[in-house]
């Protein structure tokens, strides 16, 4: 079995090696010109992208562009004497003279606004270095959402019509179309979630929260889904925590965001205890799972995911019966009683 494994592992790197030699061969003579965009022999090329993955999965393919009249216009978008392109495919029906991209007014403009409401006022700028994604689901019908983002789509239009990547956006307005965040824009008339509109949402009032959540007079919206149809319910508790006066939720992954229902917990009295830990009256929650046999009244974090109450340590959300709880202390530097240390790998 060892043999087979190890044979195997010689395989993969083998090809991976050969698909660089293969790949640094094939672009080293090709002239970079910004996007994915290469010439070569008085062709052009486009190399597609994968996030999160090595670029020398793709090689650059030909296209049809005219290489004397090439122009990269930015964010994918290029053209030639005859057409627009956008990663290197031609779009239907544009107007070439009129044509021009979309930006946004900042890159990632997710924390640029407070939340205001009766109840509390939350800077979201405070700390923040991902994507957070929050919502308050009063009125929600299904106990999970999860949105995955194959990449980032971006905007253009012409005197007739806007485009999310290379795809027109129906009835859109291009006098009054705006990009609020790389998932949301909006025109005069409607708002749009990656480039598909929003059923009933407000144009008028409607702006970004965070991330996927946004708001309007009458709805809070999770991606293009209505999640509360009362906004001045919506509360954050932090970055993995939010609350109406009946639910409270956890934001489950902050890569590809989902959001699930703390069924048991009580929502008037669950609170915060530090980052990732919480409680109501009767649970502590670590993650959004709870801890069983802690007690609620005692409880402490002690750093490093490990905690305790008045007789038991946890690792995470997990008892650990085997610690010496009298002697056991966590620091900086340790973590140990008088029998072992304990690695951060060590699991219950």
């Amino acid at each position: 079995m060892k043999y087979l494994i190890l044979l195997l592992a010689c395989f993969i790197f083998s090809n991976c090696a050969k698909n660089k030699i293969e790949y640094h061969a094939i672009t080293s003579n090709h002239k970079q010109l910004g996007d994915g965009y290469s010439a070569f022999q008085k062709e052009i090329y486009y190399k597609q992208s994968s996030p999160g993955y090595s670029s020398n999965l793709h090689f650059p393919e030909k296209t049809e562009m005219h290489f004397g009249t090439f122009t990269n216009l930015d964010n994918r978008y290029a053209k030639d004497k005859t057409n627009i392109y956008y990663r290197g495919e031609a779009i239907s029906n544009v107007d070439l003279n009129s044509f021009s991209v979309i930006k946004l007014e900042s890159e990632f403009p997710f924390y640029e606004k407070s939340i205001l409401n009766p109840k509390k006022k939350y800077q979201l700028r405070q700390k923040i270095q991902k994507d957070i994604v929050t919502i308050s689901p009063s009125l929600i019908s299904f106990t999970s959402i999860r949105w995955e983002i194959t990449h980032m789509e971006y905007y253009a239009k012409d005197k007739n019509n806007v485009y999310c990547g290379k795809d027109t956006i129906l009835n859109a307005d291009p006098n009054t179309f705006k990009i609020l965040s790389i998932l949301f824009s909006k025109d005069k008339s409607n708002v749009y979630f990656k480039g598909e509109p929003i059923s009933n949402s407000d144009s008028q009032s409607f702006d970004i929260i965070s991330g996927f959540l946004a708001s309007d007079d009458n709805h809070i919206y999770y991606g293009d889904k209505v999640i509360s149809q009362d906004p001045e319910l919506f509360e954050i508790l932090n970055f993995n925590y939010v609350k109406d006066d009946e639910l409270v939720w956890f934001i489950r992954n902050l890569v590809f965001p989902r959001i699930e229902v703390l069924y048991g917990c009580s929502a008037k009295d669950f609170e915060i205890i530090d980052n990732r830990y919480a409680k109501d009256a009767s649970n502590v929650f670590f993650h959004g799972s709870i801890i069983e046999k802690a007690n609620v009244e005692n409880f402490q974090v002690l750093g490093q995911n490990w905690s305790k109450d008045d007789k038991n340590i946890f690792k995470v959300n997990r008892l650990c019966s085997e610690i010496d709880y009298d002697t056991f202390e966590v620091t900086d530097e340790y973590v140990k009683d008088k029998n072992r240390s304990y690695e951060k790998k060590y699991k219950p």
